[in-house]
């Protein structure tokens, strides 16, 4: 095999050349961006601005791609959150418990995990990078081409496969902050998640220079403001005061940013292996895109490489890869869409058929909930299952999972 070329230099294209580097000759990775030499935003993320949360699992994925790549993300400034100690989690009705859970994440800005990861990359012998260079048709002259373009792709729109949809339209609103002087060298990371149908809710990050990035989020109809004296306003009407007492003397550091993303949607390529070109995989958003504010995207691109690497090492040949990769792609969706959409459709506006059992769903949901709040091992299984360290099937069995049976009986 001699060459591969990844469309897109994203999070999802900066793992897909990692995963498929060891397999190739050459990897050439194609960015229509002036890709920046520092951590800087660019125009071809259109939420890069945003609040973006490098799940537990997905980090671990980005180390088995890329060896050293929590070093680097330390050494360029991310700020390490310990679970649950350095978490203010106001969730539904109640706080979390802060105890430590044995995991820490890596939080910083969207720039920031991307130019560390790119360097990771670069230091690769046989990847290139080609900015400044837009792809509008798929390449003929290569071995295997990984389309890793985001929500908007074009390349594959014309391939006919079957998908699931939810209309969630979720809008958000962020600023980066400086701190004002009684909160400098706080790593804490708060969140603030009423109980459907409250639409409100919002994050504040830790990120690099000792800065905050600042979240307000809402659905439907609920705009949220894009002035300073606006978001102060909507940040107070939360449930509780944490986000709003550190909006209070917070200076933002650049202009306010919204968002809006109207469906989400898990289009499902492992149903349709042979509608693809030969040798054309998707990846990342491309595959399956969810509400962001869950904060699954950069993880789940991540899980899709390392599926990919798998494939990729299992196949007899290429024409092989597609068969072996995209039902592997395809759990790592299931699991992130699962989490994402029992959230989504407990709202009654959002658009989309509620599974058989939906309501039972919610009761386990709640049941694991409230055990977290009682026992450490519980709490431990829902943080490790939310940020896929461990599948959903994890809740189904062991001492943790009975504990939540039991919890379920009681309330029923």
């Amino acid at each position: 095999m001699t060459r591969a070329v990844v469309i897109g230099a994203g999070i999802a294209g900066l793992a897909a050349a990692a995963a498929v580097s060891p397999f190739f000759d050459g990897v050439v990775v194609f960015d229509k961006d002036d890709l920046p030499t520092g951590p800087r935003p660019r125009k071809g993320t259109a939420q890069d601005t945003q609040v973006h949360i490098l799940l537990k699992g997905g980090e671990i994925w980005l180390e088995r791609l890329l060896p050293g790549t929590r070093a680097a993300l330390l050494a360029a400034g991310a700020v390490e959150v310990r679970q649950a100690e350095d978490v203010s989690m106001w969730e539904r009705d109640a706080w979390q418990a802060m105890r430590d859970l044995g995991h820490s994440q890596l939080m910083m800005s969207r720039p920031a995990y991307e130019h560390a990861l790119r360097r990771q990359v670069m230091a690769l012998d046989k990847v290139e990078f080609r900015d400044r260079t837009a792809v509008d048709a798929l390449p003929k002259d290569t071995d295997l081409v990984v389309v890793a373009t985001g929500r908007g792709d074009r390349l594959l729109g014309d391939v006919d496969v079957p998908a699931t949809s939810l209309g969630i339209e979720v809008n958000y609103t962020s600023a980066r902050f400086a701190k004002p002087p009684r909160f400098r060298g706080e790593g804490r990371f708060i969140g603030c998640i009423p109980l459907p149908p409250d639409d409100r809710y919002g994050l504040v990050c830790p990120v690099e220079n000792d800065e905050w990035l600042i979240t307000l989020c809402s659905r439907f109809d609920n705009k949220v403001p894009t002035d300073l004296e606006g978001f102060r306003a909507r940040a107070a009407s939360l449930p509780v005061p944490d986000i709003a007492d550190r909006l209070a003397e917070a200076v933002p550091l650049g202009p306010f940013s919204s968002y809006r993303i109207a469906r989400a949607t898990w289009r499902h390529f492992e149903r349709a292996v042979d509608r693809l070109p030969p040798r054309v995989l998707p990846i990342g958003d491309c595959i399956s895109s969810f509400n962001p504010t869950f904060g699954q995207g950069m993880s789940v691109a991540a899980g899709h490489a390392v599926a990919l690497r798998e494939a990729l090492a299992a196949s007899k040949n290429l024409d092989d890869v597609a068969a072996a990769y995209l039902p592997r792609a395809a759990e790592v969706s299931g699991q992130a869409w699962g989490m994402a959409a029992a959230t989504d459709l407990e709202y009654p506006r959002t658009e989309g058929e509620r599974p058989p059992g939906f309501e039972r769903m919610l009761q386990g949901s709640e049941a694991m909930r409230r055990a977290a709040a009682l026992h450490p091992e519980v709490h431990l299984l829902r943080f490790e299952i939310g940020n896929m360290v461990k599948s959903s099937a994890a809740a189904r069995s062991g001492p943790a999972a009975r504990l939540v049976a039991k919890e379920m009986l009681r309330r029923s």
